[in-house]
Parts: C-alpha cells; structure tokens; sequence
C-alpha cells in the first residue's frame, strides 16, 4: 500500500496526539453548550425531569471560561451576591433590621429589573429565565399564570423573610434558583464583531506540529516511490490537511471534520479495523448508483439497436445471397446463408428423426387421401368383409415410406463429409436448398419489415422487462452475490 506506515510505534504516537487534538476540539465546540454541565456537574432528563449529579474531578468552567470570553454577568451576579448579603445581615441584625428591609427592598428592584430587560438573552438563556420565573410562581401561588413580578414582589417581603421562616424559604431559593442564575455569563465581543475565542491558542501548537509531519512523511513518501513527485503524494495524503487546517479562524464550526483522518490514523496503526465498515459503506455507495447506471446503459444501447432497426439498418446488416459485390465481410463468408444452413441441416437431420410417430401419421394419412382417389380401392372399402384390407395396405406403405424416409436421413447425417449416396445426396441437396430458399425468404422486403417491427416490440418488452425485475430484485442481491464470491476467494475455496 502506498501509504503504509512508515513505523508502528511512530503512527500510533501521532495517532495519539491527533485523537487529543481531536477530543479538544469536540469539547470546545460544544462546551457552551454543556456549560451548564460543566458549571453544575448535573444532567436533567427531559421525560421525567430528573436531575442527575455526576461528580466532576476539578473544576473546568474557571479554566475554560476565560479561552471562550466568558464572565460572570453582572446583573445576575450582582442579584446573587445581594441574596448572599441578606443572609449574611439576618443571621448578623435580624430581619427587623433596616439593612435587612434595605436589602429585601433592593432584591425586589432587581428582581422586577431581571424580568423586564432580560439578562439571559445574550446568552440564550431566555429558557432559563421562564423556568425561575415559573418556580416562583409555583412557590409563592401554585399557579403557573400567576404573575412573575408579583411573586418576586411577594417572596422578598416580610410575609416570606419572617423569623419563622427564613432559613427555609432563603433554602429553597439558593438550592433553585442561584444556581439557574449562576449559568447566566456575559461573553465579550472582539474588534470583528464575533465572541471571543481563544481555543486557536490551543490549537496552534497542533497545527504546527500536523504541518511539519505532513511536509515530512509525503516528502519521505515522494523519496520511497519512483514516479511519485511531491505533490503527487500530497494529494495522496490529502486527509491529512484537515489536522492542521485553521478551522478556528476560517470554519470554527466544521473542526469536527479532523475526525477523517484520525479515525484513518487509527485503522493505519491497527487500532481499530475498519475492513467491514468500508465494505458496507462501498456496497451502499455501489447499491445506490449501480441501479440507475445498469438500467441507463441497458436501455440506452436497447434504444439505439431500436432506432437502428426502425431506420432500416437491419437489411444493410444481413448479407445479400448473390454475395453482392457492394456488401463488405469480414471472413469472406456468408453468415446468413452459413446459418439457413445450420438451420436446414438441424431441422432434418435432427429435428424431423424426432418427429416420426407423427411424420408417419401424416404419411399414412396422405397414402390414404391419395388411394381413395383410385376406383378399385373404393369399391374394396364398400366390401364388408373385405374393408379392413386396404387399410392394411395403406398402413404398411405409409410404414414403408416412413422407414424409407428416415434412413436416408439417418445413411446422410452419417456421412456428412463423405461422398454421399444417391439417396443422402437428394437429402443433403434438399438441406442445403432449404437454407438457400430461407436466406433469401429472410431478405424479401415484406418478410424484412415483420422481422423489424416483431424485433422492434421484442427489444420494447425486453427492456420493461429488465426494468421491472432490476426494481423487484434490487441490486443489493448481485452485490451480495459479489461480496460472497470475493470472500471465498479470499479463503482460498474458490480458485481465481
């Protein structure tokens, strides 16, 4: 193979290297939208509206935030730390205090703030909003259709924040509702117009390090093979482009394409195996044209022989019986009269011997019609005593003539390629006078024009025909036929 790995410890290292590379880019392009996830480490299933709690190892939003132009948002911030403060001053003064009412009466401004401009929006988060405002609803009225501002307005007031039940109800906000708040960010914009990514600092180093490989294995590839310039094998490597191509400034959103030569470098490096997977993906690829293809190319050439048949091209193609002088051969033999005398020759010598108990019933009727002609033999048929014999009479000559007949044509099949008999001579003059008289019946202008409309509505139903057995078979069959004779090859139970 061309391409074969220039060492296995070598590929499998780099094969390494891109399947990071490639894990990076899967985890940045759909790290905005798992940042919940990552923030919260909880996964909700939409049917029964579960959450589940998967424990993280370190903390990944700190780290990552700042390559995606993420922070904090500040009005949602801000709202968090206001509630913060409120448990901090109760616990400190009490709810009576005045900067406890200071803080509920600024929690209610915010809150009616939060739901008339929105912070979720630039982060698309909108869906996020209507869920805390549809769990304060619930909390405060039990009804989804209460109004939002009037639940905030009423879960911030003394009703709510009492000495009895503060600790609890300031619970059950910071256990719902800050941590939807929390997954609110702002996300800075760059000179172009476009958020700020900084995932190219990661992906640099790889893209170099892909770059000089590339350089390097097709310029070895080039030195290994004769005939194969540098570009040559450049283009033969083509897949690798996709490892270091800048995706991050020019397609940010194909970079999972890198998938195409990483899972190439692992079937290269006998990581995985993808025999089977190619089979299946070229038996669909063929599956899918082979139909459309086999029935345009039959039916093409079905068409043009139609057309040529319709022009009159099938009397310029049969040989004249003169062997005129105008017709061109290639062998200096006349097909078509080597032919009516294949078919004289199949018709006596081996077709007509097969048909005697009925070539003898249509001689003895013959014998009978003939000898009812005579007098003599009717007047015996009107003898009662007498009528059973000519009857006999005909029956042995017509056995007579029959027996005749076919042993001559069995003395000439014998003795074809000798010098005949006079009897096998009638016979093999009488063979060859029928492909004679044939082939030139064949080219009498009536005969000609009802063999090309019979022709012409033979090749019609041929190809409906082909058509409608190619849908009702499908060309899967023949590749599976394919595939299995090829298999058999391979183990060496069939021979090539």
């Amino acid at each position: 193979m061309f391409d074969k790995p220039l060492n296995r410890t070598y590929e499998r290292i780099m094969v390494a290297i891109a399947s990071a590379n490639f894990l990076l880019v899967l985890f940045d392009l759909t790290y905005i939208p798992l940042r919940d996830f990552w923030l919260l480490g909880t996964v909700r299933i939409p049917l029964i509206q579960r959450l589940i709690y998967l424990p993280q190892p370190l903390p990944i939003t700190p780290l990552y935030d700042p390559i995606k132009g993420i922070e904090p948002h500040r009005a949602t911030q801000q709202y968090i730390n206001t509630v913060n403060q409120l448990r901090r001053t109760i616990a400190a003064e009490g709810v009576d205090a005045p900067a406890t009412q200071a803080l509920l009466a600024e929690l209610r401004k915010q809150s009616k703030t939060m739901v008339d401009t929105n912070p979720f929006a630039l982060a698309n988060k909108t869906g996020t909003l209507e869920r805390i405002k549809n769990l304060m609803r619930l909390r405060v009225f039990g009804d989804r259709n209460a109004s939002s501002k009037q639940s905030f307005e009423r879960f911030w007031s003394d009703e709510y924040i009492n000495e009895r039940d503060w600790q609890t109800n300031l619970a059950w906000f910071e256990a719902q509702i800050i941590p939807l708040m929390a997954t609110n960010y702002w996300r800075r914009y760059g000179e172009d117009g476009d958020f700020i990514d900084h995932f190219d600092a990661i992906d640099i180093p790889f893209n170099l390090l892909f770059f000089v490989e590339f350089l390097g294995r097709t310029f070895w590839l080039s030195r290994q093979y004769r005939g194969a310039r540098w570009r040559d094998a450049m283009f033969w490597r083509w897949y690798d482009v996709l490892l270091f191509f800048p995706f991050w400034w020019l397609a940010p959103t194909w970079a999972w394409l890198r998938i195409i030569p990483v899972t190439i470098r692992l079937d290269q490096a006998d990581i995985i195996c993808l025999d089977s997977l190619e089979r299946q993906a070229s038996q669909g690829l063929v599956a899918a044209i082979a139909t459309d293809i086999s029935e345009v190319v039959v039916l093409q050439v079905l068409t043009q022989l139609q057309k040529a048949i319709r022009r009159g091209q099938l009397s310029r193609w049969l040989p004249r019986v003169s062997g005129g002088q105008g017709s061109k051969t290639l062998n200096d033999i006349d097909e078509l009269g080597e032919l009516a005398a294949l078919v004289g020759q199949v018709v006596i010598y081996r077709v007509i011997p097969q048909l005697r108990p009925e070539v003898e019933g249509l001689v003895a009727y013959s014998v009978d019609q003939v000898l009812r002609q005579a007098p003599p033999y009717r007047r015996l048929l009107e003898i009662p005593s007498l009528e059973a014999l000519p009857r006999h009479w005909h029956q042995s000559l017509a056995k007579e003539i029959s027996d005749r007949l076919f042993l001559l044509l069995e003395q000439a099949s014998k003795n074809q390629g000798n010098p005949p008999r006079e009897g096998a001579l009638l016979v093999s003059q009488l063979a060859q006078k029928f492909g004679q008289t044939l082939s030139a019946e064949l080219q009498e202008e009536q005969v000609g024009k009802v063999i090309q409309d019979l022709l012409v509505v033979w090749l019609e139903e041929i190809k409906i025909n082909f058509v409608r057995q190619t849908h009702l078979e499908g060309i899967e069959t023949v590749l599976d036929e394919t595939r299995a004779l090829q298999e058999s090859l391979e183990q060496g139970r069939l021979k090539p």
